[in-house]
């Protein structure tokens, strides 16, 4: 069984809300960009599946589609698939709030989440797809649930500039660098993760 998690991260800039929205309500409905929606399409040219998750945001929705429309498959959408949620940020950032998770993975604003609240529900609900059995299943998610989810089987490690790093027998699997699309390959044997690999496209 393989699950590919992946991360459209090419979501459009310069918008101005007039209504007053809370920061995660503005993130969940953001839209792709041109180059993401161009790359969703490429996307679906290069993976097979059998079932497609998405989170209920709109950046993985938009990549989620181009999958179901030629496969008449649908999409499973969850919330436990949601990118980690910010919070009241008050006079605080969302870089300082990055920077302060990677050293504490219990950290959070109030009324947000810790990796370790992410990490606890993506772990719970993939477990329960692992369990399905399916053969090609692809789940589309963001970069930070995605690390929050590795914290449970990846090592942990800092590079110079005290960023977090995922390992995966001595693979880097997750950094700080700033990609395109985030693409994370587990395969799994009998209901168990056998190996993780970062995808390059």
């Amino acid at each position: 069984m393989n699950i590919y998690l992946i991360s459209n991260n090419l979501v459009l800039n310069g918008l101005d809300y007039e209504s007053i929205l809370s920061v995660d309500e503005k993130r969940k409905n953001r839209p792709l960009s041109i180059e993401g929606e161009n790359l969703a399409k490429n996307l679906k040219n290069q993976f097979s599946c059998d079932e497609v998750y998405s989170s209920s945001f709109a950046s993985s929705l938009a990549t989620a589609k181009y999958f179901i429309m030629e496969n008449n498959n649908f999409i499973n959408i969850n919330e436990d698939l949601n990118d980690v949620k910010i919070g009241e940020m008050n006079r605080h950032n969302i870089k300082m709030l990055r920077y302060m998770q990677d050293k504490n993975f219990d950290y959070k604003y109030n009324n947000g989440e810790s990796l370790n609240d992410a990490k606890k529900r993506m772990v719970t609900y993939i477990n329960k797809i692992i369990k399905k059995g399916i053969r090609d299943v692809i789940i589309f998610t963001h970069k930070r649930a995605i690390m929050a989810y590795l914290l449970n089987y990846c090592d942990v490690g800092y590079n110079l500039e005290e960023h977090l790093i995922l390992s995966y027998k001595d693979k880097v699997i997750i950094d700080d660098t700033e990609n395109s699309v985030d693409i994370i390959k587990l395969s799994i044997r009998d209901e168990k993760i056998e190996d993780i690999n970062y995808l390059e496209i």
